[in-house]
């Protein structure tokens, strides 16, 4: 079995681009899931949840996040935020992607 499914929740990937900075977050999918709920019934399946929120910022707000730009992201493993793993990458699985994107204000 080759199969790949992807779930698509949102039109705001668009507005990244509609601000010259911005601050964003991964939640993890135990945040999400009482709230958005899928269930998958074929097996063997690797389901993984992407559930991005952000907000633009004004260049006087860039400031209040100093030090919160890549080295603090690198020092988060973002595969065991949002449940990653390598079976992701495996044609013989049955593979779901939902994407998520929630720009806030």
């Amino acid at each position: 079995m080759h199969s790949f499914s992807f779930v698509y929740h949102s039109n705001n990937v668009s507005s990244f681009a509609q601000h010259k900075n911005i601050a964003y977050r991964f939640l993890p999918p135990g945040k999400i899931a009482a709230a958005v709920d899928i269930t998958v019934t074929t097996e063997p399946c690797v389901f993984t949840r992407l559930f991005l929120i952000f907000r633009g910022l004004t260049d006087d707000e860039v400031g209040m996040f100093a030090g919160a730009g890549e080295k603090e992201a690198n020092a988060h493993n973002w595969r065991e935020v949002v449940g990653w793993s390598e079976h992701s990458k495996d044609p013989e699985m049955f593979r779901v992607l939902e994407t998520s994107v929630l720009e806030v204000s």
